[in-house]
């Protein structure tokens, strides 16, 4: 999963800003930091404005932290589980 098809996805739900917003890329960049423990300042300086220089590895992580949240949605979990 591509950081703007995570964005698109989960940054509504857990940052309150929706596509187009004012802010919506900084919700992006706070929600990708707390998924990839990255810094938001190395994200935002780094990764490019649409996040096309991501790391290689983060699809994959993306992937799982999306299969998560979608249990969280179904299942009573605490909201910042397991990244607390």
């Amino acid at each position: 999963m591509e950081p703007q098809e995570y964005c698109r996805k989960w940054v509504p739900i857990y940052q309150g800003k929706k596509p187009g917003e004012r802010g919506y890329r900084a919700a992006c960049v706070r929600e990708l930091a707390k998924v990839s423990g990255v810094k938001e300042s190395t994200i935002d300086i780094n990764w490019g404005s649409d996040f096309s220089q991501r790391p290689g590895y983060l699809p994959r992580m993306l992937t799982l932290a999306d299969v998560i949240n979608s249990v969280k949605q179904i299942f009573p979990l605490p909201r910042d589980w397991p990244f607390d």
